[in-house]
């Protein structure tokens, strides 16, 4: 979950590196409005991959907010109160919305599912690309990398948002997930926008 739905930094400096007439993926949708930017660039297939649910972060002790509480404290701003009822409906209404909106696009597939359920049910030709912008902590994004490079063909990209969100935010995990990532693999890595960062298969 975002504290912005438009993350600007993606909408002005991502979407340009997107290549036009391909099939990607993006781990992370919320309200879909990265997703919008990203079919305009007249996509073959576009798969979006959130679990639209509290079950990640309860299932993950060390989560990017501290703990299962801390997160349901912090955005009971947009949920109302810091219970599971209370997140469960808004994240309902959340992913309604975003079937609504893609409701008329048939070259966009919706799951429903933690990245970790969609990447062990995907069996489709890789793709050309994936963006990665899910799991925020070290251990989530870590994983997230490690299975997109198997589902994206070689030469392809992995995108992903919060790169260096260490020096904005203080916090370390997405950074050190993809630093390890890329010294394992001997990948290249650039920096796009402020927070945005390209990884060439």
């Amino acid at each position: 979950m975002m504290g912005n739905p438009d993350n600007k930094d993606a909408h002005a400096n991502l979407i340009q590196h997107i290549p036009s007439n391909t099939t990607g993926a993006e781990i992370g949708v919320w309200e879909g409005n990265t997703s919008k930017l990203m079919l305009n660039k007249n996509l073959k297939h576009l798969h979006l991959v959130d679990s639209w649910s509290t079950v990640p972060y309860k299932n993950q002790p060390n989560n990017e907010h501290g703990s299962y509480e801390q997160y349901l404290l912090k955005y009971q701003r947009l949920t109302g109160r810091p219970d599971e009822e209370s997140f469960k409906k808004y994240y309902d209404s959340i992913y309604e919305k975003v079937v609504s909106k893609f409701k008329n696009n048939t070259n966009v597939t919706i799951h429903r599912q933690t990245s970790k359920e969609w990447f062990e049910t995907f069996s489709e030709d890789l793709l050309d690309w994936i963006y990665v912008d899910g799991d925020h902590s070290y251990e989530g994004c870590l994983y997230d990398l490690n299975q997109a490079k198997d589902v994206v063909k070689p030469g392809g990209f992995i995108f992903g948002d919060d790169y260096r969100w260490t020096i904005r935010h203080g916090k370390v995990g997405v950074t050190k997930a993809v630093k390890e990532f890329v010294a394992e693999n001997n990948y290249n890595i650039e920096q796009i926008g402020m927070l945005q960062f390209k990884i060439v298969i």
